[in-house]
């Protein structure tokens, strides 16, 4: 689906293979972990799970030290001119797991604190698994830099703001913003990540 320059997309969650290390690190357990307590949690998940992604491609200019310039901000950023180096696009994007996971994990926070914490990792694991496919899918035949989040380095929380406005992610994903730039739905990632020459 497109809405103006956005492209917007969804896939089920048999499409989405969470990554067993990322969701170990989460559970703070081995990799090969597996009980009926995991296995109830993530069942629960995938009937609640909703993917979405929006995404753009526009130039960025670096010609300014330090300063990176898009068509819906101006960030200044040591990290991030480092990160963008040798680009001129970005695909710039957002992703979210839906509000559903969030009513899930408050049902849980009051029904079972077990069951909570399953979830809260596997959903965590879940949604950053699903960033990397589609920054797999994005970068298929281009050169590109790792992709970067709003919150990490310099890059400060507020530069959502601009961003989910420019991807009209209200409209697209069901993505908003509280007074501390954190998003809602929770379980949801933004990202920008240039396309080298």
């Amino acid at each position: 689906m497109k809405y103006h320059d956005i492209t917007v997309w969804s896939v089920g969650a048999d499409e989405v293979a969470i990554n067993q290390r990322e969701l170990a690190q989460r559970l703070k357990t081995n990799i090969r972990y597996e009980s009926a307590l995991l296995d109830r949690c993530r069942h629960q998940f995938e009937k609640t799970v909703q993917y979405r992604c929006a995404y753009i491609r526009i130039p960025v200019d670096l010609s300014e030290e330090n300063h990176c310039r898009f068509d819906f901000a101006c960030i200044e950023s040591k990290h991030l001119y480092r990160n963008l180096q040798g680009c001129r696009e970005v695909f710039v994007m957002a992703v979210t797991t839906g509000i559903g996971v969030d009513r899930l994990l408050a049902r849980l926070n009051v029904t079972s604190q077990a069951e909570h914490f399953v979830t809260d990792g596997l959903s965590s694991a879940a949604v950053e698994s699903f960033c990397d496919s589609v920054s797999d899918k994005l970068r298929q035949g281009l050169h590109c830099a790792n992709r970067f989040s709003p919150g990490y380095g310099d890059v400060p929380l507020k530069v959502q703001e601009p961003l989910l406005n420019r991807l009209c992610a209200r409209e697209t994903l069901g993505i908003t913003l509280n007074q501390a730039y954190l998003m809602t739905p929770v379980k949801s990632i933004t990202a920008i990540m240039g396309i080298r020459v």
